[in-house]
C-alpha cells in the first residue's frame, strides 16, 4: 500500500482561471483512512466530492485547501470505496420486510415452534382462504433437527394455503396449499424440471416440495389464479406495495454500506418497479438487473422463441442508478436438472447469438456434471460468436472446484460471483442435518458425506485457487436466502478472509487477504458490469459511493472484523445513511 498526496480533477485545480476556478466540492472528508482500491491500492486521509463524483483525494492539508462547503471530521475512521453485492434478489428481499407487510418473515426462527407460532399469528389477522406466504427459512440448521412438515404447518392454520419459501427452489407447504396443487400419494415425481414430492412412509406427501416438484405446484397455482410463470417467488403484487418493498430493502443495505446490487432474475413487473422508483428519485442503491426468462416452465421450442422475440433493452442499458444486466440461466440445483443437457445448449447457444450477457446459477453445492455442461455449453457457443471479454458469469461459486474447470473457465473469460455469506450460514445446516437432508434428498444422489465433510462438499469456496488461476471473483451474499444484518454488516468479507463458516472452516488455505477481499466487493464487482471505469474505487471521476466504517479492516484484528459497523453510506455524493 502506499499513501498518496493528492489527486484532483482537472476542474478541481483552484489556481486556474475562468469558471473551475469557481468550483467548491460540496463535502470533504478528512482525518481518516480513505481505502481507495485504486491500482495501486493507495491509501489517503481526506476526499473530496462535488455533486455526484470525487474530485479530489489526498493529504489533509491539500483537500481541505479546496474550501469544502460540507466537512466531515472521520476521526480516524475508514472510507471504503462503497460496497457492491454481486448476487441479491434485492425487491424479493424487501418483500420480506414489515414496511412491505404482505409476507411472514421467517428469516431468523432458528426453530419450528417459533415458526409456527409467527405464522399462527398471522393467520388470526389474514382472512381465511387468503395465502400466507414466508421469506426464505433460517439457513442454518434448526434447533429440532429436522424440517417442518404439512402436519406442522396445519397447526398454524387449515383455514389458508401457507407457503413457506425454504430456499429459491424448495418449498414447503400445508395440506390446504397441496391440495390446491393438486398433489398427494398417486403423484408421481417431475421429470422436467426434476424434483422430488418428500413423502412418509406411508406414501404421503409431506409438504416439502423439491425443485421440480416445486414448480410443479406454482404452476398449478398461477393457473389458479390466473398469472404468468416468473423465474423466483410465487405471488404477485401490486406495483405500490413493491415500492415500499424495494425502499425498505435499499435502507437495510445501505445501512450495511451497499451501495449497488445486481438483482438476480427479475421479472417485466419487477423491472417497471425499478424504472418507477427512478423516475421519482428513490433510488439509494444502483442497481443493475439480470433478467429472468422462467425457462424451465418452457418447453424448448417456446423458450427458443421467448429468446428471438425478445425487442426490450439489453445491457448495458440504463444509466449510472439503474441498467439492464444480463440475462439468468438456471442450470442445476443439488443434481437436481431444470432441464435437459439438450435444452441448456440450445438456450446457450441462442442467448449468446443474441449477445446476451448470461448469468448462470451452475448448481447448488458440488455439481461436477453441472459445471461440464454449462462450460461445454459455453465452448460450443464460443466458437460460434466469442464470449472471451463479455464477461458472463458463474454465480455463486459453488461446484467449480476441480483445477481444470478452472482453467477452462478462465479461457472464456467467466466472472465468479461468490457467495462467502450464503457457505458461512448453510454450511451448518449441512454439517448438522446432513442425514435429514439425504432423507428428504434435498439433494438428488447422497454422496456419503457426513459432518464437515458434507460442509465441505456443498458450500467449499476454493476462492484462492481461483485467483491464483486469473479469475476475477467478486463477492456477495444471495439475499434473501440469508439476511443482511445491521450489526455485522461485514460478516461476508470476513468469512472470505478467515475461510470461517457457522460449521468451521471449510477449505484451509483458500482464504484471501483483506485488500483481496475489498477488491471482491468493490473494484472487482464494477469490471463485472462493465463500470470499473465509473464505480468501485475512490479516484477522481468517479462516482462519489463511498462506505464509512468504525474500525480499520485492514489491521484490525481478524476476530473483530464481524463487530466493525458502518457509520455512515454516501451514494452519488448523497448521505443516505448515517448511524
Amino acid at each position: 500500500m502506499k499513501r498518496s498526496l493528492v489527486k484532483l480533477m482537472p476542474e478541481a485545480n483552484p489556481r486556474t482561471n475562468g469558471p473551475s476556478a469557481r468550483l467548491r466540492p460540496d463535502l470533504v472528508f478528512y482525518n481518516g483512512k480513505i481505502v481507495t482500491a485504486d491500482a495501486g491500492f493507495s491509501i489517503a486521509q481526506a476526499v473530496a466530492i462535488y455533486r455526484d463524483r470525487f474530485v479530489a483525494v489526498g493529504s489533509d492539508t491539500a483537500v481541505r485547501a479546496l474550501g469544502g462547503t460540507r466537512e466531515f471530521d472521520l476521526h480516524g475512521q475508514t472510507v471504503l470505496p462503497g460496497l457492491i453485492d454481486n448476487h441479491t434478489h434485492q425487491l424479493l428481499a424487501g418483500l420480506d420486510t414489515p414496511q412491505a407487510g404482505v409476507k411472514v418473515n421467517i428469516a431468523t426462527l432458528q426453530s419450528m415452534a417459533e415458526i409456527i407460532e409467527t405464522l399462527r399469528e398471522q393467520a388470526r389477522q389474514t382472512p381465511p382462504g387468503e395465502w400466507l406466504v414466508t421469506s426464505c427459512m433460517y439457513r442454518g440448521a434448526l434447533r429440532e433437527g429436522r424440517f417442518p412438515n404439512r402436519w406442522d404447518l396445519d397447526q398454524a392454520s387449515t383455514d389458508h394455503p401457507i407457503y413457506i419459501f425454504q430456499s429459491g427452489k424448495n418449498i414447503i407447504v400445508n395440506s390446504y396449499a397441496l391440495r390446491l396443487a393438486g398433489i398427494d400419494a398417486g403423484t408421481p415425481d417431475p421429470e422436467e424440471p426434476e424434483g422430488h414430492i418428500v413423502r412418509n412412509d406411508e406414501g404421503e406427501p409431506t409438504g416439502h416440495l423439491i425443485a421440480g416438484a416445486a414448480d410443479t405446484a406454482r404452476k398449478r397455482w398461477w393457473q389458479q389464479l390466473g398469472q404468468p410463470p416468473k423465474m423466483w417467488d410465487f405471488l404477485y403484487f401490486d406495483q405500490e406495495t413493491m415500492l415500499r418493498a424495494l425502499a425498505a430493502q435499499q435502507a437495510i443495505y445501505n445501512a450495511c454500506g451497499i451501495v449497488g446490487a445486481r438483482d438476480m432474475g427479475v421479472s417485466p413487473d419487477e423491472v417497471l418497479v425499478y424504472q418507477k422508483a427512478h423516475e421519482r428519485g428513490e433510488l439509494t442503491v444502483r442497481a443493475n438487473l439480470i433478467l429472468g426468462l422462467p425457462l424451465r416452465y418452457l418447453t424448448m421450442a417456446e423458450a427458443v422463441e421467448a429468446i428471438r422475440s425478445y425487442f426490450g433493452p439489453k445491457q448495458p442499458f440504463g444509466d449510472e442508478w439503474l441498467r439492464i444486466g444480463g440475462l439468468k440461466v438456471v442450470v442445476q440445483n443439488d443434481g437436481w436438472w431444470a432441464y435437459s443437457t439438450e435444452k441448456l445448449n440450445t438456450i446457450v447457444a441462442e442467448a449468446n447469438r443474441a449477445r446476451w450477457t448470461l448469468a448462470f446459477h451452475v448448481a447448488s453445492g458440488t455439481a461436477p456434471d453441472a459445471t461440464e455442461a454449462v462450460l461445454s455449453a459455453l465452448e460450443a457457443a464460443d466458437r460460434e460468436v466469442p464470449i472471451a471479454g463479455r464477461r458472463f458469469s458463474f454465480e455463486h461459486g459453488f461446484g467449480l472446484t476441480d483445477p481444470a474447470q478452472y482453467r477452462r473457465a478462465q479461457r472464456l473469460g467467466l466472472i465468479i460471483a461468490a457467495n462467502p455469506l450464503l457457505a458461512y450460514y448453510g454450511a451448518a445446516r449441512s454439517a448438522k442435518m446432513v442425514g435429514v437432508l439425504e432423507g428428504i434428498r434435498i439433494a438428488k444422489v447422497a454422496v456419503g458425506a457426513k459432518g464437515q465433510d458434507r460442509a465441505v462438499y456443498d458450500w467449499g469456496l476454493p476462492i484462492r485457487s481461483w485467483l491464483a488461476t486469473g479469475l476475477k471473483v467478486t463477492g456477495g451474499s444471495d439475499n434473501p436466502a440469508i439476511p443482511y444484518d445491521v450489526d455485522h454488516p461485514l460478516l461476508g468479507l470476513y468469512s472470505a478472509v478467515t475461510g470461517e463458516t457457522l460449521a468451521g472452516v471449510l477449505l484451509p488455505g483458500e482464504e484471501v487477504s483483506r485488500e483481496e477481499v475489498i477488491k471482491m466487493w468493490t473494484i472487482n464487482n464494477a469490471y463485472a458490469t462493465f463500470e470499473e471505469d465509473l464505480k468501485g474505487s475512490i479516484e477522481p471521476g468517479k462516482l462519489a459511493d463511498l462506505t464509512v466504517i468504525s474500525e480499520d479492516f485492514l489491521t484490525v484484528p481478524v476476530e473483530q472484523i464481524p463487530e466493525i459497523k458502518v457509520t455512515m453510506t454516501v451514494v452519488g455524493g448523497r448521505i443516505v445513511y448515517e448511524r
